[in-house]
C-alpha cells in the first residue's frame, strides 16, 4: 500500500488517466536535455499534457482509471502525453518525435480506453484530427458532386471523433428543446376551450 505522498500521486494520476481522450506510453531515455526541452515544448504548444512517471505508481493508478494490460508499458523510464480533447493528436505528435528523436521510444498506449499494442501505433498516429477532418468535410461540400463522393468515401473511414461531436451538438439541442417546454405548456393550456358539456362553477 503506497504511502500518503505517494497515495496523493496516484490518485492524481488516475484522475488525469479517467478524464484523457488517450494516452502515450514511451521511453525517453538517452534524450539530451535540450531535446526534452524541445519534446515538452511541442507537447505543451498543441495543448496535450507531458508528465515522466514511477511505473509502480502510474501502473496502480491506470489500474484504478479501469485501464487494464499496460503491466508492458512500465517499464525502465516511462513519460506518458495525454490527450483531453483530440485523441488521435498525442499519437500523431508522439510518432513525429519519435521520428524526429530517435531515443524517444514509444511503448504504447490508450485510445478512448481502448489499449494500443506498439504495432498499432502507427496506424492511429495516421488519423485526422477533428479539425482536420471537418476541414476536409467543408472543402467536399464545395467540390463537385463526383469529388464529393470521392472524399466522403474517403473520410467514410475516417469518423472516429466526428461521431462524439455530433452526439454532443444532438445532446445540446435536445436539453435546449427540454428548457423551454415547460413555458410552452402553460401557454398551450391557456388557449384550450373547455370541453363541450364540462361543469361550471
Amino acid at each position: 500500500m503506497p504511502n500518503p505522498e505517494k497515495e496523493q500521486a496516484v490518485a492524481v494520476l488516475e484522475e488525469r488517466f479517467k478524464k484523457s481522450k488517450s494516452l502515450v506510453f514511451a521511453s525517453f531515455q538517452g534524450l539530451s536535455s535540450a531535446q526534452i526541452v524541445e519534446m515538452r515544448r511541442e507537447f505543451k504548444k498543441n495543448k496535450l499534457e507531458y508528465y515522466v512517471v514511477k511505473n509502480t505508481l502510474a501502473n496502480i493508478a491506470a489500474e484504478r482509471a479501469g485501464i487494464k494490460d499496460t503491466e508492458n508499458f512500465f517499464k525502465g523510464p516511462t513519460g506518458v502525453c495525454i490527450a483531453y480533447d483530440e485523441p488521435a493528436l498525442a499519437f500523431k505528435l508522439a510518432h513525429q518525435i519519435s521520428k524526429k528523436f530517435e531515443k524517444y521510444k514509444i511503448k504504447g498506449g490508450v485510445f478512448e480506453g481502448e489499449v494500443v499494442p506498439l504495432q498499432e501505433v502507427e496506424s492511429l498516429a495516421a488519423l485526422p484530427t477533428r479539425p482536420e477532418l471537418l476541414a476536409r468535410l467543408a472543402g467536399a461540400f464545395q467540390s463537385p458532386i463526383q469529388q464529393l463522393a470521392s472524399v466522403l468515401n474517403a473520410i467514410i473511414q475516417e469518423l472516429p471523433g466526428v461521431l462524439d461531436e455530433v452526439r454532443k451538438q444532438k445532446e445540446e439541442t435536445e436539453k435546449a428543446a427540454a428548457a423551454s417546454a415547460p413555458a410552452a405548456a402553460p401557454e398551450a393550456e391557456a388557449a384550450t376551450p373547455p370541453a363541450a358539456g364540462g361543469a361550471a362553477s
